[in-house]
């Protein structure tokens, strides 16, 4: 009778995803003293480690890794051109990948199959050690980033340039074709920002030029024409709170959609703004609640991952820096949902908390007399990834233990709920 062993370690499990991703990168290159693979790891290394100093990530992890530069060496690295292509590469090819193997989280509306939808928006941490001040203050450093609504995967699109770039000089700066996000043809995309990425003039380029729709908020002083009413179905439950859907002209000559949204638990009022002409203002309501996912992701990066300050002064490095905070999100996605498929862990208790506030809602609106969407409703799987199953992945890679003991401690941590 032969006896075997499970050999694979969490270290090696997480990473596994990106070993061909660099490997066939055309960025890759011979390096002797880091090669391209330990460089993208230790990025990743660094993220989940929270580390705001390269020195001290070096001076206190550095004999966890086979080979480990010198301080000159990784800031070098970091400001590399071609290890900034690599990552970018590496980072591209990870999301497409993920797309595949994660849920989709927009399945059950039909209505979205020929659609991608992306909540955008910045992001932004203080800067490094080094920058320097301008009037005495050193000024924030800014980050432009897209979450896939249906995958959950996370995508780096700018880094903002000079002192503090308004969020519509990125989007054209991205230009169109960039905010498709490799979206093939034959599918339209639809982003969802805030008020910040109202600009109508560019709104209608997009749409022209690829099937590129917006999603926002109407800004308080903003004067429009009113058109017409459009028909929407007040039987379709999913309209639950939907007061009107017209459609309006601006004083800039574009046409625009208006849905007017009271939302039945707290009683407040909405009016979210698109040029998308088709979907059910139900759904377009839907879409814009699911934003919120995307602050919910920015507040893993900060407060769970401790990302809070640039890894260094050049735009290069600090590139680099937002590239390995989206992998190490994607990385994370993907094996929590490896480890829910292949090894039966989920977080339960977290399920069950966001079940009963839904719940919670929908028997407040009961007793209130009012219909609620059952989107809102809807048990949906978590935003972001627990502070449990940070810590807990961040403590198997330290101690580089077998994923079969690593995930039976997990069990245990969920069951402690």
């Amino acid at each position: 009778m032969s006896v075997s062993f499970e050999t694979t370690t969490v270290d090696s499990a997480f990473f596994n995803p990106l070993n061909a991703l660099v490997a066939q990168s055309q960025w890759t290159r011979p390096c002797p003293e880091l090669p391209d693979l330990d460089f993208v790891r230790l990025g990743i290394h660094r993220v989940l480690e929270s580390s705001p100093s390269g020195r001290g990530f070096i001076q206190e992890h550095g004999a966890r890794f086979e080979r480990m530069p010198t301080h000159s060496n990784y800031f070098s690295t970091l400001r590399s051109a071609r290890r900034g292509e690599l990552l970018k590469e590496v980072h591209d090819r990870l999301i497409a990948d993920a797309a595949v193997l994660l849920p989709d989280r927009l399945n059950s509306l039909s209505e979205l199959r020929t659609y991608e939808c992306f909540a955008a928006d910045g992001h932004w941490h203080q800067a490094a050690t080094h920058d320097p001040r301008h009037d005495g203050v050193k000024m924030a450093v800014g980050h432009f980033y897209s979450l896939d609504l249906r995958s959950h995967t996370l995508r780096h699109l700018a880094a903002a340039e000079g002192l503090h770039e308004h969020d519509m000089s990125v989007l054209k700066r991205v230009k169109p074709k960039g905010l498709r996000q490799s979206v093939p043809k034959g599918k339209r995309v639809l982003i969802v920002y805030d008020k910040a990425g109202i600009d109508f003039a560019y709104w209608k380029r997009c749409r022209q030029e690829c099937a590129l729709y917006f999603l926002s908020r109407v800004k308080e002083a903003m004067v429009y024409d009113w058109l017409a009413d459009r028909e929407w179905a007040s039987s379709d439950p999913r309209n639950a709170g939907v007061k009107a859907d017209r459609r309006v002209m601006t004083r800039e000559g574009v046409e625009l959609r208006i849905v007017t949204y009271i939302d039945p638990v707290g009683g407040e009022s909405y009016e979210f703004l698109t040029n998308e002409p088709d979907l059910p203002p139900g759904i377009i309501v839907e879409l814009y609640r699911r934003r919120w996912e995307a602050e919910k992701v920015f507040d893993e990066i900060k407060n769970k991952l401790g990302e809070r300050k640039a890894w260094g002064t050049t735009q290069e490095a600090r590139e680099a820096q937002a590239r390995c905070v989206a992998m190490t999100h994607n990385l994370l996605k993907i094996y929590e949902h490896r480890l829910e498929v292949e090894r039966g862990v989920r977080n339960h208790s977290e399920d069950a908390r966001r079940a009963k506030r839904g719940a919670e809602a929908q028997e407040r609106c009961a007793h209130q007399g009012k219909a609620i969407s059952p989107l809102i409703t809807a048990v949906r799987r978590a935003t972001q990834c627990s502070v449990k199953f940070v810590r807990w992945i961040r403590q198997s890679l330290r101690d580089d233990v077998a994923e079969t003991v690593a995930v039976a401690r997990l069990h245990t941590l969920y069951a402690a709920s």
